[in-house]
């Protein structure tokens, strides 16, 4: 049954890595007509972003938080809003489908990589996942009207260390239930005729 699984991530994780360095072998062109499709689609939440609600509603949350706090609080709403709520909307969905892609390679790697008796590895996947974004940004150097960028890599680490901190929590959670059962299974007495 391990084994099976195992074919099975590594069918995903072969399936991940096509799709993503397919999107980066697409000239910059066609990369921008896909980031705007997707742009209009997240519009309307964008929209929200920027009407400067969110910036007046975790203010208001600030000002009921102790005073110690309240001032980081109020640095950290000052950066979201210079830094991250007034960029340009599309470097955000464009780095997000980053972070998202890898984040999707590190669960199934998380996964393949796993011990037979389902403790996770931490190394071994998250190297697989650098050489990927490594390649990855290796053939944008290739495309028409691409560039590879470190940013780009660093951004799609930190989605595949997100990624493989879900895979390891899922692991985690599933070795307790097994030892779980294993218990209660030991605990029960076995019936039977004893005639």
């Amino acid at each position: 049954m391990i084994k099976t699984f195992r074919k099975i991530m590594l069918v995903f994780v072969v399936f991940t890595l096509l799709f993503i360095w397919g999107n980066s072998m697409m000239p910059g062109d066609i990369s921008t007509e896909e980031s705007d499709w997707v742009m209009q689609l997240v519009q309307p939440v964008l929209d929200f972003v920027h009407s400067g609600r969110i910036q007046v509603w975790l203010t208001r949350l600030a000002d009921h938080l102790p005073e110690r706090i309240q001032s980081f609080s109020y640095r950290a709403i000052g950066w979201l809003d210079r830094h991250v709520l007034t960029r340009d909307s599309s470097f955000l969905v464009r780095k997000a489908a980053h972070l998202s892609e890898y984040m999707l390679l590190g669960f199934f790697m998380g996964f393949l990589f796993a011990h037979s008796d389902g403790r996770g590895r931490v190394f071994l996947p998250e190297g697989a996942c650098l050489a990927a974004a490594l390649v990855d940004e290796g053939i944008q150097l290739f495309s028409i009207q691409r560039a590879a960028q470190l940013r780009d890599v660093c951004i799609d680490m930190l989605g595949a260390i997100a990624g493989l901190t879900a895979a390891l929590i899922l692991l985690s959670i599933l070795r307790l239930i097994v030892r779980v059962r294993a218990k209660k299974r030991k605990r029960t007495p076995k019936t039977g005729n004893f005639s």
